[in-house]
């Protein structure tokens, strides 16, 4: 990475952190995502339904008087719904429920930090693919807290962070499976250097895929997150891994089932919910229409034509179609031009289209860390278009639009994020990174994509 940009991702890395600093008080009674996966996993195992928002309010009482807690929030609608399928409930109880709510958010908090740590640790090893652009793994942490979304989802407890390390572990273990992609020792970690040097190749395919699959299964609570893992295993045809994860959804599906007093009722009202949330975000008579939180803190680039042409949300599903379409294209032209794209490259690709097109909030554009990887391999004038095509995404341009009273001249910087996605999209989709090597790569896809 050249140095001036490094230096740019630290100096906003830094002012990202010092947010902490800022913040009033960190106590288990402020609005965090935890806070509503706790409650949801709770009423569920008290056999009551957890998408029914007044059930999930007066749960979170119950908690609050039986831990004699202080609180003067609560969780559920308008801003912290409960949209966590069912097995992401089973879970949850299954784990951080067996702890009491004081002790659980604080683990939690520090659990979230070390999936962090993980995910970039992992990540060199997983898009690298000649010695000569290995990237230190501190870049991606750097990259990660440069991100202005990583260091608010740490401190509401989003579970984006443990989704993420699952799914980066279930690559992991999945890439040393002895296939014709399996990176050097030398670029593992150290925990994964001494497996892939201690076990035979024969040993590695019987196992490797189960245990990918498993962690493949835990990371599918966070569904949105888990669609550009579930890619990569399908390109690299690792179906016995596929199983697994069914499996364990399965599993923990039953499971939530069988907690629940009456769980036929659990799938419609989580529909109902999604679709109440949905229409709460779009809503003209909301008196913060166009600047609703739904529209400014999400990807989509619905989001966009919202705002352009107010009242066509009903469209938003024809526009991301196009996009998925656009792409799929894009890659079958690859793939008949005999282009062997690589698997961060493609994930890259799926990850983009998901923040576009599906339930994501800014927090989850960590999942963009390959980018680092990406950005080593292009050309000069393409590598600075991806700065400032992120740019959106590091800078604090929204709070300066509160800052000056949300001015109707300055909407539009709201909605600078899913345009900025959208040309990232475009690079990536211009610039595809193969095992050809890398200037054969910049050279061709570049021809073909214009042809």
């Amino acid at each position: 990475m050249p140095r001036p940009v490094l230096l740019l991702l630290v100096l906003i890395a830094l002012f990202n952190v010092s947010r902490v600093l800022r913040e009033p008080g960190l106590t288990g009674d402020r609005p965090m995502d935890f806070r509503t996966c706790y409650v949801g996993q709770a009423v569920l195992r008290q056999g009551q339904n957890p998408y029914d928002d007044a059930t999930l309010k007066r749960g979170w009482q119950r908690i609050v008087a039986a831990e004699q807690l202080v609180s003067r929030t609560e969780p559920g609608l308008p801003n912290l719904p409960f949209l966590y399928p069912p097995w992401a409930v089973a879970l949850f109880g299954l784990t951080v429920g067996q702890l009491a709510y004081a002790l659980a958010w604080p683990l939690w908090g520090a659990l979230a930090m070390v999936c962090l740590l993980a995910a970039a640790r992992w990540w060199p090893a997983l898009s690298e693919s000649n010695e000569e652009l290995i990237i230190p793994w501190w870049h991606f942490l750097v990259f990660a807290f440069a991100l202005k979304g990583t260091v608010p989802a740490l401190l509401t407890g989003q579970p984006t962070f443990l989704a993420l390390a699952l799914g980066v572990g279930a690559l992991a273990v999945a890439q040393l499976n002895g296939s014709h992609a399996r990176p050097s020792p030398s670029t593992l970690p150290v925990g994964l250097q001494a497996a892939s040097q201690s076990r035979p190749a024969a040993a590695d395919r019987s196992w490797r895929p189960v245990v990918a699959g498993a962690l493949l299964g835990l990371a599918a609570f966070k569904v949105t997150l888990l669609l550009p893992f579930a890619a990569w295993f399908i390109w690299k045809k690792q179906w016995r891994s596929l199983v697994v994860a069914t499996v364990v959804v399965a599993l923990l599906s039953a499971v939530a089932w069988q907690w629940a007093a009456a769980p036929a009722e659990l799938l419609p009202t989580y529909r109902h919910l999604l679709a109440q949330v949905r229409a709460q975000s779009f809503d003209p008579a909301d008196p913060d229409y166009p600047l609703t939180q739904g529209m400014t803190l999400r990807l989509e680039l619905g989001n966009v034509l919202e705002w352009l042409r107010p009242g066509s949300s009903a469209w938003h599903v024809v526009l991301h179609s196009l996009l998925w379409l656009g792409a799929g294209l894009r890659m079958a032209w690859l793939h008949r031009q005999g282009k062997q794209v690589v698997g961060w490259w493609l994930f890259l690709v799926i990850s983009t289209l998901t923040l576009l097109t599906t339930y994501h909030l800014y927090y989850d554009a960590v999942l963009l860390l390959p980018l680092l990887a990406f950005a080593a391999r292009l050309p000069g004038w393409p590598r600075l278009l991806l700065l400032v095509l992120l740019l959106p995404l590091l800078l604090p341009l929204n709070g300066l639009a509160q800052a000056l009273g949300n001015p109707v001249a300055l909407q539009w910087v709201y909605f600078l994020m899913p345009l900025s996605l959208l040309g990232v999209l475009g690079l990536l989709l211009a610039w595809p990174v193969s095992r050809a090597g890398r200037q054969n790569d910049l050279r061709t896809s570049r021809h073909d994509f214009f042809v």
